[in-house]
């Protein structure tokens, strides 16, 4: 009779931990006992530190959501002309054209749902796409629809999930809404959640000031952008200054985020003109080498994209996906839907002289979220 090999729970768990989301599903079918080892929250947190990064996007529609997953590490799919996505089932009961995506963070999704029947109640649900896992929150009554201070983050000391909404905060331990003065009263920021990073939620800044001499057309309001970061933990935020090369400039469009390497970014889309026409759009990339040095922003590339006869006459709105040294996919709102809603046509634009590359992605969504695959939830 052939023997038969087991091999012990510790080095299944290290082979487990280090497969994609989808395999580890399978593996919790062949067993009681591996379906309990697998759906532990301590494997969860394992799994997400030890398995391969894959990650996906969602694309809200009126009604459906949609996906579609990426392997960053290889672009020979990005270059594809059109890329295909599929449907994607959530656990919301409404229309999703009531339905917002505040941030993602350890594979979990933030999202704020409007209630149809009373536009002034919002509900929150924290949400897990790769397996289906939700949880919901209270709701909030008499909010205002000027609201836009919004992020999602995680406390990795008291391991729990923080979710900020304007001037309150809701934190999935106690599950209930404290009210905080997050930023300093009258901070002028751009309407995106805000970038999850080192503890800290952050936000683009805009504080205007007028020069002396009004009468003059420098009396203009001057744009000074810097960061503020919310700490997390401590309930308290810094500013950070930009780059003063990026001071002076007349910027279109401000887009900030995490590269892949682990460094904070900004994103930067200038509108370059030729005798009173517009020549072509500047796409720029600044990274802080040293986090909380502001001396050490520096410039990583930058990509010149064509003005196009179809573009001459609406706004290239751009949002960055993912960013590293040399390269980002980015996302461009496009007005108009393609006759086939499953396609998405792409570009790639590139610069030679500085061996860098920007792949856009051109889709009507309103509202795109990015997260990692993983296992976690909340318990």
């Amino acid at each position: 009779m052939a023997a038969v090999a087991f091999l012990p729970e510790e080095i299944i768990l290290q082979i487990v931990t280090r497969l994609p989301v989808k395999s580890v599903g399978r593996c919790r079918c062949v067993s009681t006992r591996w379906r309990s080892l697998f759906s532990d929250p301590h494997f969860a947190k394992s799994h997400f530190q030890l398995a391969p990064k894959h990650r996906a996007l969602i694309f809200q529609h009126l009604m459906k959501l949609e996906t579609l997953g990426l392997d960053l590490s290889d672009t020979t799919l990005i270059e594809k002309e059109s890329l295909v996505l599929r449907n994607l089932n959530s656990p919301f009961p409404f229309h999703h054209k009531n339905v917002e995506f505040l941030g993602s963070c350890n594979g979990l999704v933030a999202v704020r749902v409007i209630c149809p029947s009373n536009q002034e109640e919002e509900c929150f649900l924290i949400w897990n796409p790769s397996t289906g896992f939700f949880k919901k929150f209270p709701c909030r009554r008499g909010f205002s629809n000027h609201e836009y201070k919004s992020g999602f983050g995680y406390v990795s000391k008291t391991d729990e999930y923080i979710l900020v909404k304007n001037d309150a905060i809701l934190s999935s331990k106690t599950e209930t809404w404290k009210p905080m003065e997050i930023l300093p009263p009258g901070a002028d920021i751009w309407m995106s959640p805000g970038v999850f990073f080192r503890d800290a939620l952050h936000w683009l800044a805009r504080c205007r000031r007028s020069r002396r001499c009004r009468r003059s057309r420098r009396s203009r309001p001057q744009r000074v952008c810097h960061m503020y970061a919310f700490d997390l933990e401590k309930e308290e935020f810094s500013i950070m200054q930009l780059p003063s090369a990026l001071q002076t400039l007349d910027i279109r469009t401000w887009n900030h985020g995490v590269t892949r390497e682990g460094c904070l970014y900004v994103m930067v889309h200038k509108n370059v003109y030729r005798d009173g026409e517009l020549d072509y759009y500047m796409v720029e990339y600044w990274v802080m080498r040293d986090y909380g040095n502001n001396d050490s922003w520096t410039r990583s590339f930058g990509v010149k994209i064509p003005s196009q006869p179809a573009r001459k006459h609406w706004y290239l709105s751009l949002e960055s996906i993912s960013v590293s040294e040399t390269s980002a996919l980015v996302r461009n709102r496009c007005p108009l839907e393609p006759e086939n809603s499953k396609l998405l046509s792409t570009s790639h634009y590139r610069n030679e002289e500085e061996n860098s590359d920007i792949y856009v992605i051109e889709t009507h969504a309103p509202h795109v979220v990015g997260y990692e695959e993983s296992l976690c939830r909340l318990d």
